[in-house]
């Protein structure tokens, strides 16, 4: 049995992982000595209630958006959160404002212990538990909700960060996207900064990811753009630890890039009106007149992924993968 869950109100649509293999392994637990916010924070009402999992304490505290049920113990960190998440939530909706906001605060679990995240993950969500459990450091959004497990103050951060985008699409009715724009999106808000306490999001700065890009890079081992937009992250995590260090790394890039003032206006309007219709009869139409084109000429086909990329961004994959590559050697500064 699942404790101290409220009902689910939202109907289960995709599964959205965070997979994050550091480069340098950070302490695990609830328990660093030095809390990484060293200013006081904008206030944000809060309520707070004992909350527990099986025998484990811990707190349930509730904000305007969103209610964190939590069993780490590190309070600076904790009472911090809220904060925090609403900082993200609100970024969230400054890149994609929605007219249909969620009903309630959205719930989202923080484990302090790998065993606590794997126990709850098996009660919550056993047919997918195997593939969750690939996850080495991370969580997950699975029918508005996010599920994540402690690892370091900014890793956990990030993940809060990068699932809590997850969320908020599938809450505002747009989890029905390929996973090159949700994972990219999620990935988009991993890097940040704090300016008296409150987070200032820098998404050029992802070094999460960028070692990962500049290693594959490097090797001349880029997944093929193709690849990228038809793939799902469900999928990726079983692949080998390169391949998916760079698909999530590319992720991250590729949507960088789409919003990026650097990239062609033709790619960063495309996109724009992309992310304007995400969840809208639109761009399912839009996507099924390429797919349809290319059924009737006699054409490959090609994945949702790629027919929604075609619609809305170029259909000339080969001049965009060269001017995607063009900015990630600028990005990481390999041009020279």
């Amino acid at each position: 049995m699942v404790h101290g869950r409220r009902p689910l109100p939202y109907r289960l649509r995709s599964q959205c992982l965070f997979w994050w293999l550091p480069a340098l392994l950070l302490p695990l637990g609830c328990s660093e000595s030095k809390s990484i916010f060293t200013s006081p924070s904008e206030p944000v009402d809060t309520t707070e209630a004992d909350w527990t999992y099986g025998r484990t304490t811990g707190r349930k505290i509730s904000s305007p958006n969103y209610v964190l049920y939590t069993t780490c113990t590190r309070d600076q960190f904790v009472r911090a959160l809220p904060r925090f998440l609403e900082s993200c939530f609100d970024e969230y909706q400054k890149l994609l404002p929605t007219s249909n906001p969620p009903s309630q605060p959205l719930d989202t679990y923080l484990f302090c212990s790998r065993s606590d995240w794997e126990r709850f993950t098996k009660e919550f969500s056993p047919a997918r538990f195997a593939t969750y459990k690939r996850i080495r450091r991370g969580g997950y959004s699975e029918r508005g909700i996010t599920v994540s497990h402690y690892s370091s103050q900014r890793g956990t951060l990030s993940i809060l960060a990068h699932e809590g985008l997850h969320q908020y699409l599938e809450v505002t009715g747009r989890s029905r996207i390929p996973a090159w724009i949700n994972e990219g999106l999620a990935c988009y808000f991993e890097s940040f900064d704090f300016v008296d306490g409150v987070p200032q999001f820098d998404p050029r700065r992802n070094t999460l990811r960028s070692p990962f890009l500049r290693e594959a890079l490097v090797r001349d081992a880029l997944i093929p753009l193709r690849d990228i937009l038809e793939t799902n992250a469900g999928a990726a995590v079983h692949g080998d630890t390169n391949h998916v260090r760079s698909y999530y790394a590319q992720e991250w890039s590729l949507v960088l890039f789409l919003l990026d003032d650097s990239a062609p206006s033709k790619y960063r309007v495309g996109f724009r009106d992309l992310l304007n219709d995400l969840g809208s009869n639109d761009l399912r139409t839009r996507a099924e007149a390429v797919m349809n084109a290319n059924r009737v000429s006699g054409q490959p086909q090609v994945s949702p992924g790629e027919a929604v990329f075609r619609a809305y961004v170029t259909d000339d994959l080969d001049q965009f993968e060269a001017d995607y590559r063009a900015f990630l050697l600028d990005l990481l500064r390999l041009n020279g």
